[in-house]
């Protein structure tokens, strides 16, 4: 089947119609699992109910510092990440991966490439192609949570995780489904950890958010304001209060700035999907924006004159600062760290948009150090869980060579588990490039913690640990040999999967679990309680925050 580029639909027609519902209950605060839910099949039978002690991260022993910067700055720790960051230290860790290019991921990408061919196709191609065995958005997903669990370049893959949000394109509306696979490596990829306005240049360009945002339809006769307005409100400025930084004529303004700003849609040709400006579709007359006359007969030149401007704009040093603080630091930057803020801004303002000296300014301060018991904590979102459950479990990447189209593949089940029909990262609302308006999935532990989105977890947990996510992997049959007593086998899990002690009070409740005598008419052997003890870690508070 060839696929085809169908007619635009306005993108703003969906706005208003996405977003988490909030709710009171996080992980731990509530004890047995209520029984109309478990009737309706939304939890698991057999997660057991503990009451923990430790609710949220403030009530938990504190990590050391390299486990915190792994919890932040990478999906984890997994146990080879975390002897190689205690051996370069905190501050060397962070320069390393900042170097991203100079980390080697060939073992990573060359089984993607050979695997999932697709993600490295232009739209041409991918256009041409006749059925195949798996669906191409499928393998673009399925990639991101393979190099989000195994790639050495963890902080850069942070940082793609984040800008995928921040230049959010939603893939299942029609055409994205192609579109958004080469967006995905020309411009998220390609500048995660480059110059912002590269990365925002790359972005303007794309036929993807083109189309998105319905640029490609807006012409001198009918400029469409929904690009203008989103590269201000949700890419640069932010949103505008009482007319500061911006007004709604400056929105208009810069909607004409872009007229003319499309994709070569020429069917069967090489350069389908690449930028094209069409001048007869400009507006060439002059226009004014943030204060800025724009002179007449500026062409193509507007646009890019448009985007040196928002990048130059002192607000948006500041909401950059603020989204990237908001990611690795505290939900509320402005009540709880506005110095850093300003700090980080300023770090944008000095290099000229240097994404790596931002971060680098978050990684390195105190306010990061003391941020895991402080603030409120930072809430694990779902896609991040189900990643940091691989690595801390340890699967060997060999178990799941990257082959879609069978379910006798690991890899295919693996995928299905998370993102099929019924698979855990539907139940929970975070589906990769899934999120239906432009402004991404919310970075906030209120859009995280609904009654289902919980339940959700502690099902995660116990396909993580049962061997039905990954065919055949169960933790417990990895544990080194020679722990016998419930206290050792406990003390083993707990260091492996969390590497903080928990409470006394809670570490005796898993003893007590795993030690306990069985419920009447329960048959459970010991390699199965060891199991589901290993699935309340993991599906306990102190794994779900981060």
């Amino acid at each position: 089947m060839v696929h085809e580029i169908s007619p635009v639909r306005s993108r703003r027609n969906f706005l208003g119609l996405g977003g988490a519902a909030a709710a009171a209950l996080l992980p731990g605060a509530a004890g047995p699992v209520p029984t109309d839910l478990v009737s309706t099949g939304l939890v698991a039978t057999d997660a057991p109910p503990l009451r923990w002690q430790a609710k949220i991260s403030a009530d938990m022993p504190a990590p050391d510092p390299i486990v915190h910067l792994l919890s932040r700055a990478a999906f984890g720790p997994s146990p080879q990440d975390l002897v190689a960051a205690r051996t370069l230290g905190p501050a060397a860790w962070i320069e390393r991966q900042l170097a991203y290019e100079a980390i080697d991921a060939s073992a990573v990408e060359g089984p993607l490439v050979a695997g999932l061919p697709t993600l490295a196709m232009n739209l041409n191609d991918l256009t041409q192609l006749q059925p195949r065995d798996f669906r191409i958005p499928d393998a673009l997903s399925a990639a991101t949570f393979y190099r989000q669990v195994f790639s050495p370049r963890q902080l850069y893959e942070v940082m793609v995780d984040f800008w995928s949000d921040h230049f959010n394109i939603y893939q299942p509306m029609e055409n994205h489904e192609l579109l958004k696979c080469v967006d995905d490596r020309k411009v998220i990829r390609a500048h995660a950890l480059g110059r912002f306005k590269d990365l925002l240049t790359a972005s303007a360009h794309s036929a993807a958010m083109l189309h998105y945002l319905n640029n490609d339809e807006s012409t001198k006769d009918q400029p469409n304001e929904n690009y203008a307005r989103e590269i201000m409100e949700l890419h640069t400025l932010g949103v505008a209060v009482d007319g500061q930084p911006y007004t709604e004529a400056d929105v208009l303004e810069l909607a004409r700035c872009f007229t003319g700003w499309t994709w070569n849609k020429t069917w069967n040709h090489p350069v389908l999907g690449d930028f094209l400006f069409r001048p007869e579709q400009h507006d060439d007359g002059p226009k004014q924006v943030l204060g800025l006359t724009f002179p007449a007969q500026g062409g193509e030149r507007d646009g890019r004159m448009a985007i040196d401007l928002l990048c130059a704009h002192p607000a948006t040093a500041r909401f950059l600062a603020f989204k990237l603080v908001r990611r690795f630091v505290c939900d509320d930057p402005l009540a709880d760290v506005p110095s850093l803020v300003d700090r980080v801004a300023a770090a944008y303002t000095a290099t000229d948009g240097d994404i790596k000296a931002m971060v680098r300014t978050i990684l390195t301060s105190d306010d990061f150090a003391q941020s895991f018991a402080g603030f409120g904590g930072k809430l694990t979102r779902p896609m991040d869980l189900a990643v940091r459950m691989m690595r801390a479990a340890d699967i060997p990447q060999a178990i799941l060579e990257p082959k879609m189209g069978d379910m006798a593949f690991p890899f295919q089940i693996w995928f299905y588990e998370l993102v099929g029909y019924a698979g855990y990262m539907r139940r929970m609302g975070q589906v990769p490039f899934g999120w239906l308006t432009p402004d991404g999935y919310a970075d906030v532990k209120s859009a995280w913690s609904t009654t289902v989105a919980m339940l959700e977890r502690w099902n995660m947990a116990l396909g993580r640990a049962n061997g039905s996510m990954v065919p055949g992997f169960r933790p417990h049959e990895h544990r080194p040999a020679g722990w016998t007593s419930a206290e050792g086998i406990v003390d083993h899990w707990i260091k492996m999967l969390l590497h903080r002690p928990m409470l006394p009070v809670d570490r005796q409740l898993l003893i007590d679990f795993l030690a306990g005598p069985l419920k009447p008419g329960e048959a459970v052997s010991a390699d199965q309680r060891e199991m589901q003890t290993v699935a309340l870690i993991l599906g306990s508070p102190y794994f779900q925050w981060r």
